[in-house]
């Protein structure tokens, strides 16, 4: 998305497009391929799936990214905003991304990457894992 396109969003989804991009790069600094962005079923959609090798196979993260915006009063952590009803969308667009583009070598996991723009520059947070295919957090 250009700065074009992003400045013509509303500015809360201006917020969360900064701070997917943002958590997209942290990813990639961090070693991870960013295989998709913004994939959607019809049923959900995943903000980012990202693959880096482990052990022989592929470890691919499910990630849910959680913004705030600058000069928000909110002091909750953005992990928590992640509801239970959120958690089964995004595990059953990735039942979907994995029948389509799964293998027998992948291994999957669900992260919650948080990107708070009330500092310079942001606060980025990840969690790793932060729940199971079961919707439970960890």
């Amino acid at each position: 998305m250009n700065d074009t396109q992003r400045s013509e969003l509303a500015p809360h989804l201006r917020t969360g497009k900064r701070g997917e991009e943002l958590a997209a790069q942290y990813l990639e600094k961090k070693g991870w391929a960013v295989e998709s962005r913004n994939f959607d079923a019809e049923v959900g959609e995943i903000d980012i799936v990202a693959t880096r090798p482990v052990d022989g196979g592929t470890l691919v993260a499910m990630v849910e990214v959680k913004s705030r915006k600058a000069g928000s009063r909110s002091r909750a952590p953005l992990s928590l905003s992640v509801t239970a009803s959120k958690r089964r969308k995004v595990i059953r667009a990735a039942q979907v991304y994995a029948d389509r583009y799964g293998s027998s070598k992948r291994g999957y996991r669900f992260d919650v990457i948080t990107v708070d723009f009330n500092g310079d520059p942001p606060t980025i947070e990840h969690f790793e894992g932060a729940f199971d295919a079961s919707g439970k957090p960890y």
